[in-house]
């Protein structure tokens, strides 16, 4: 990987797949919005959609505060991608998502 791919430092990319690997509900994650088009700022967030059918609310609470206490100087947004009803958003996903974890 570079030096910033997706607009990050390699230990940030790599804090963010640990925190995701760690989840073992998580079957897959991909970035979407500006960090996966390229058109992110130096501030913008960070969207990470996220695939496993047994996710539940205290799994994203976890992986959530898991960031929020970390050195990770950007903000977190996860959604759960079957969840997800704005077609879209789905076609934004599947379209531009890159795939972060497998």
């Amino acid at each position: 990987m570079n030096s910033l791919q997706f607009g990050l430092k390699p230990h940030h990319l790599q804090l963010i797949c640990d925190v995701i690997e760690r989840q073992s509900a998580v079957t897959s994650a991909c970035f979407f919005g500006s960090r996966a088009l390229g058109t992110y700022k130096d501030r913008s967030d960070i969207d990470i959609a996220l695939e496993g059918d047994a996710l539940t609310l205290n799994d994203l609470a976890a992986m959530l505060e898991k960031f929020e206490q970390s050195t990770l100087p950007y903000k977190v947004d996860l959604v759960v991608k079957h969840q997800i009803t704005s077609p879209e958003l789905l076609d934004h996903i599947t379209r531009y998502g890159v795939t972060i974890t497998p």
